[in-house]
């Protein structure tokens, strides 16, 4: 691999970042093209809470956006914005498109790419729920299994929400885990 190579970020059509990414990979290889040696398209995961059982998902870090690892010139470049779903580089000048775009540092790209593999590395970890405050709830798990209330508060640092359950004729604030809770 030459030294020139250097990481871009290109512009692809919103929800197609896949099918661009695998039809650069088809012309690559069917092209035989030794200018472009990566394509990544950064994610993490994010664990997701819904109706009461846990899913980890991969999201994109930066929709609409693929990384490539390549030499830049007039040919490799064209050779890119000839791919389908795939618009343009970005660049720090709108004013002027046809300029060469500023490649990433290593410091840019260090948290999106294992440096030893070149794949994605998980840049967070978070938890996302689908409660709302003043939501009916029923919990499934625990002591208080079976019953249902309305949902107080959220708290995503402890993972916790608090739901009003009527307990002995009497409202009672209790803190739930997320995956003990689900709509009702």
């Amino acid at each position: 691999m030459s030294l020139e190579h250097k990481w871009y970020i290109v512009h692809a059509q919103a929800g197609k970042e896949e099918s661009a990414k695998k039809a650069l990979e088809n012309r690559i290889e069917g092209f035989n093209v030794t200018e472009i040696s990566g394509i990544i398209i950064p994610k993490y995961k994010e664990i997701v809470y819904k109706d009461g059982k846990r899913r980890t998902v991969d999201k994109k870090s930066f929709p609409g956006y693929l990384y490539i690892k390549m030499e830049y010139n007039q040919e490799s470049r064209h050779f890119v914005l000839e791919t389908p779903y795939i618009s343009q580089f970005l660049t720090s000048n709108t004013e002027n498109r046809d300029l060469p775009p500023r490649a990433l540092t290593e410091k840019e790209i260090q948290g999106l790419v294992d440096n030893d593999k070149g794949t994605q590395s998980n840049v967070s970890s978070e938890v996302q729920i689908d409660f709302e405050v003043g939501q009916k709830a029923l919990i499934i798990d625990g002591p208080f299994n079976n019953f249902s209330g309305i949902i107080k508060a959220i708290y995503p640092d402890k993972k916790k929400v608090c739901v009003n359950v009527e307990i002995f004729g009497r409202s009672t604030p209790v803190e739930i885990d997320y995956f003990k809770v689900k709509r009702n």
